[in-house]
């Protein structure tokens, strides 16, 4: 495949590039035209995606960056048209059991980091007078609720929250800054193996019960993950070559329409 140079190219951050769905996006607007500069967390991580780039002949950017660590003041000098931010974690675990260590982990990645990162870029384009984009990942997962898996999805629930908000915000301080959320459902990338997994690297209080739940949840996992999330990335690349991107993209259909009929029931019966 080889590149297609568009008319209104951009300088483009993207979170979480290293692998699946982040690198795929990547990949797909590198090949595009665009000036993608793809974050990894360490610097083994960045050596690894700069062989990957050279062995599929793709012309990006690798940088590390560390979402507590740095005063981002890469942002100016990138000149960044439009911010995608895919990195997070997962610790599954009982709220029981569940190590005080672990669970800060997930709140300093997926709320403070994006939170950090995101009002630095929010700042870049007030102070520059700039049009910009950003694109915060949260998850279909964040409106269920999933037993020994909540400090992910009440973390992605902050995340939605945190968008909706921010959408109002931009338009009362009329800011040329468009948000969108990116709700991705259940793809088969090793992410929700991991986090059902790691919950024994805390102290088992229950541990039989750990270990059933774990079984169940594998196994429904197993049915409801799709292989291909071409669709989701197609659909996110759209979107923000768009001048006026939707606010909420969501793949797959099927378990998007789901999750819509079991918000609608459940707040019926509540």
């Amino acid at each position: 495949m080889g590149i297609v140079i568009l008319g209104d190219l951009m300088n483009i951050l993207i979170t979480g590039a290293r692998s699946n769905i982040g690198y795929s996006i990547a990949k797909a607007l590198a090949l595009r035209g665009h000036i993608v500069y793809a974050c990894c967390k360490t610097l083994k991580e960045k050596e690894t995606l700069d062989l990957k780039l050279k062995e599929e002949k793709i012309i990006m950017f690798p940088i590390v960056l560390n979402l507590l660590n740095s005063d981002f003041s890469f942002i100016d000098e990138f000149a960044i048209d439009c911010l995608v931010l895919q990195a997070s974690i997962s610790n599954g675990g009982s709220i029981l059991e569940l190590s005080k260590e672990r669970f800060i982990e997930v709140i300093d990645v997926n709320i403070k980091g994006n939170f950090y990162l995101l009002q630095r870029y929010l700042r870049y384009c007030y102070y520059h007078h700039k049009k910009g984009k950003i694109f915060l990942t949260s998850s279909l997962a964040a409106f269920y609720n999933l037993p020994y898996l909540a400090s992910y999805t009440s973390s992605k629930l902050y995340l939605y929250q945190f968008a909706k908000t921010l959408r109002l915000e931009l338009l009362y301080q009329q800011l040329d800054i468009s948000i969108s959320l990116i709700l991705p459902g259940a793809y088969h990338t090793g992410f929700n193996d991991l986090m059902i997994e790691n919950k024994n690297l805390d102290k088992y209080l229950l541990k039989k019960k750990a270990l059933t739940i774990s079984k169940y949840q594998k196994l429904l996992f197993t049915i409801l993950e799709k292989y291909d999330y071409s669709d989701l990335v197609k659909e996110i690349v759209k979107e923000i070559e768009k001048n006026n991107p939707k606010f909420i993209i969501s793949r797959p259909i099927l378990q998007k329409i789901f999750t819509k009929i079991y918000i609608l029931i459940k707040a019926l019966i509540v």
